[in-house]
């Protein structure tokens, strides 16, 4: 019976070991996630303000080339 109270903590060590590795991964894939979604959100406002500063451009161009 000794040894199954060993056997018995040696397992749910090993899961809670198991649990965290886990864990830890889903963290930092959600860390990288997130920093995925932020670079899209940059380079999503850089492409705006570029196209609106293109379209200002052209009207000032067409207004002084009438």
């Amino acid at each position: 019976m000794k040894n199954l109270g060993k056997i018995l903590g040696a397992v749910l060590a090993l899961a809670v070991v198991i649990g965290a590795v886990v864990l830890v991964i889903k963290l930092i894939s959600g860390a990288f996630s997130l920093l995925s979604g932020l670079l899209n959100t940059i380079l999503g406002l850089a492409v705006v303000v570029a196209l609106i500063a293109i379209v200002i451009w052209m009207f000032r161009y067409a207004k002084k080339n009438k």
